[in-house]
């Protein structure tokens, strides 16, 4: 093709056909530039197929795995709440009567163990580790999934407050007060209630109430639960089908 091009322009060049040789090369210039533009146009949608079909498979790993992510918050939603019932219901068991310890105490223990979402956090780090954020097009989505650690380890830290204050404070105060070992000897078992319903225990398990609210208040501002919940809208929209 090449060649073929050449004998031209040398033909009108050895007939002194100057006007037509500028006319044929200036077209030959044009046709060159449209073939480079498609081309370029060629390889950029070539891209964009590459680009979208990756998208597609980030999407669907996003999707199952927030979907798992709404599931597990669900239930630390759950264990929360219902340890926040026990406990208020522990605070209004006092005073405890002899025969009462072996029925309150569990309920008082359950009432204060901690819980900690822990979420999946795999496809959002590989995105942030490989920079293939801009590989999603969905601004709102994009924005949910870029924010979504924030919030999350705003809700984490107040679980981790929550642990903390049974772990160092509650547990050890407990531990220092009662003996659980000799507790059908009648002094220790007298000893054991007289300090369950001291206001030492009562107020440590009304500073574990505490914590407990700091962790419901943030969970009920639905912040993290909406983030999650709007992920997991916005790539089942985003999923093609």
């Amino acid at each position: 093709m090449i060649k073929f091009f050449r004998r031209i322009r040398q033909q009108l060049l050895s007939e002194n056909k100057f006007t037509k040789y500028l006319i044929y090369a200036a077209g030959e210039i044009v046709l060159v530039v449209i073939g480079i533009l498609i081309a370029l146009q060629i390889n950029d949608w070539n891209n964009y197929s590459i680009d979208r079909e990756k998208e597609q498979a980030i999407l669907k790993e996003l999707n199952k795995e927030f979907k798992h992510n709404l599931v597990k918050f669900e239930e630390a939603k759950h264990f929360h709440l219902l340890s926040d019932s026990l406990l208020k219901l522990s605070l209004t068991s006092f005073p405890w009567a002899m025969e009462d310890i072996e029925k309150n105490l569990p309920i008082a223990d359950s009432a204060t163990l901690p819980w900690t979402y822990n979420p999946s956090r795999g496809v959002i780090n590989s995105l942030i580790s490989s920079g293939n954020y801009e590989l999603i097009k969905n601004d709102s989505l994009r924005n949910l999934l870029l924010s979504f650690n924030d919030v999350y380890e705003d809700f984490l830290e107040e679980e981790l407050n929550h642990q903390k204050y049974r772990y160092e404070v509650l547990e050890p105060l407990v531990a220092q007060n009662i003996d659980l070992m000799n507790m059908r000897d009648p002094k220790v078992a007298q000893m054991n209630l007289n300090f369950f319903n001291s206001s030492s225990y009562r107020s440590q398990l009304l500073f574990m109430l505490g914590r407990l609210s700091a962790v419901l208040n943030e969970m009920n501002e639905g912040s993290l639960e909406n983030n999650i919940k709007g992920i997991v809208n916005l790539t089942s929209s985003e999923i093609k089908n």
